[in-house]
């Protein structure tokens, strides 16, 4: 009885280290985010009033003696804010948010989604350096296949196809990546630690296997001939691949954007109807996501929080009220007509839109646990 409650007490302890963990690296996230919205304010002459990290009343309060910002830290670690004189409001002072210059205002609002993405990078960069980019390697090579050995070699790892940089994030990206290509392929790999570029043709393949001492009993149809099949004469597999700084940083803009179209092509399927809206979630999902990401060791949770990190870039620059997209929206309609939409409506807006995003939130955390 003592074992089994031990064992379960350390199995929750457990769980709530992971949790903790996924946390902090969401906070470490929306950190980064507002501090890009604060560096590009103090840089440009913004009044900036208060700096906090997570919502609900501080349980840890600092001001500054020379500025007056307040920094803050408060008990809900779902969010953050860097709070400016006057957002949505009228003022006559010169500092105020809302009597900076459109193009200021701009580049302050987009700062904090810049700011995630450079987090991105970094994060990414260090993947692929010390713990590897996914990507596939060859396994097996076909002896057996009629048109002679593969130039490939075994251990090779595929960086492009094609022209194309190789990034796997979810199966399709695997299962795609030889399929619906011609009979000839240029691919470049890792061999090495060096890049070598190399010209894949398809070659009728021998199906059989080998038995103990290593001979090929190929497999037989019907007819007593040997079944073939069309392929490059190579088996391959997944596989943390390292590699060096500079490659590394190198490949990690594309993995980048790669992340980026991948959001905006998931929202898409939302948007229309082709993935169902239970398949999202708010933040406890990504909390849950994040913390079963920790028991997958530091490589896989390295590359969660690269995901989200870009996530909360394409996002927050997503139109919507309340969010930073909206904001810039709102920023350009004044700079082009040179006439501001009246800040009482725009704030009503805004606000409107944050309750609307706290009730969805809910409701997709609600429905992605019944699913599951």
């Amino acid at each position: 009885m003592f074992n089994l409650l031990s064992a379960t007490f350390a199995s929750v302890m457990t769980t709530i280290g992971y949790i903790g963990i996924a946390v902090l690296a969401i906070m470490a996230m929306v950190v980064v985010h507002e501090l890009g919205h604060y560096l590009a304010g103090k840089l440009l002459g913004f009044k900036i009033l208060e700096f906090n990290v997570g919502f609900g009343p501080p349980i840890f309060k600092r001001v500054s003696k020379k500025t007056g910002e307040i920094f803050a830290i408060r008990p809900i670690p779902l969010g953050g804010s860097c709070v400016f004189e006057e957002e949505d409001g009228e003022s006559k002072s010169p500092t105020a948010f809302n009597n900076q210059a459109s193009w200021k205002r701009l580049i302050v609002l987009f700062s904090g989604a810049f700011f995630n993405l450079i987090a991105a990078l970094i994060v990414i960069t260090f993947v692929f350096t010390f713990q590897g980019q996914i990507l596939p390697t060859v396994d097996n090579l076909i002896p057996n296949a009629e048109g002679g050995y593969s130039t490939l070699q075994k251990g090779d790892a595929f960086l492009s196809v094609n022209g194309k940089q190789v990034n796997i994030l979810l199966a399709d990206d695997y299962t795609r990546l030889f399929s619906n290509t011609g009979d000839t392929i240029t691919v470049k790999v890792l061999r090495g630690g060096k890049a070598v570029s190399l010209t894949l043709n398809k070659t009728d393949i021998q199906v059989g296997r080998y038995d103990e001492s290593g001979n090929f009993i190929p497999e037989l149809n019907e007819d007593g001939e040997v079944k073939t099949y069309v392929g490059f004469g190579f088996q391959n597999g997944l596989s943390y691949v390292k590699l060096n700084f500079f490659r590394a940083f190198a490949r990690s803009f594309s993995f980048m954007f790669f992340l980026v179209f991948k959001i905006l092509s998931i929202l898409g399927s939302l948007l229309t109807g082709k993935l169902g809206v239970e398949n999202a979630g708010g933040p406890i999902t990504t909390i849950n996501v994040l913390s079963q990401s920790v028991s997958g060791g530091l490589g896989i949770l390295m590359y969660t929080v690269c995901i989200i990190s870009a996530n909360l870039a394409v996002m927050n620059l997503l139109p919507i009220p309340a969010l930073d997209g909206a904001r810039m929206v709102f920023c350009t309609i004044e700079w082009i007509f040179k006439k501001p939409i009246k800040k009482s409506v725009e704030a009503v807006i805004h606000l409107s839109g944050f309750f609307l995003m706290i009730m969805l939130a809910i409701l997709l955390d609600v429905m992605h646990f019944m699913r599951n």
